[in-house]
């Protein structure tokens, strides 16, 4: 059984309204695993912010990326807004095969060296 939850944002649509939604839904899992007697050992680890503009970004998404470092939860570094990845969904292959995708890869792997045991 998984123990951690990594809550995951895009800013600024909306980021903060989507982690306060996904937070809600772990109260329900926590109260039925207590209602089965089954332990309860899960540990929020962290948000994860993805699709971030490093040139300008805009007012909402800087907003919306200081009300969820003020949750608690935030973990670094902010994942990049490249093209390379909604380019590759198309054809099923991986951002991270290319030299463009390198800055997300290496963004995602610094925070699963922090939240992965």
């Amino acid at each position: 059984m998984a123990d951690t939850v990594v809550y995951a944002a895009i800013a600024p649509a909306m980021a903060p309204t989507q982690v306060d939604g996904a937070r809600r839904t772990v109260v329900p899992f926590r109260r039925h695993r207590q209602q089965l007697g089954a332990p309860d050992t899960l540990t929020e680890a962290g948000i994860v912010v993805g699709g971030v503009k490093e040139t300008i970004m805009s007012r909402a998404a800087v907003v919306s990326i200081e009300e969820l470092r003020a949750a608690g939860l935030f973990l670094k570094p902010l994942i990049p807004d490249r093209a390379i990845v909604q380019e590759v969904r198309i054809s099923g292959e991986w951002y991270g095969q290319y030299r463009k995708g390198a800055r997300v890869l290496e963004a995602y792997t610094a925070i699963a060296k922090k939240v992965l045991r």
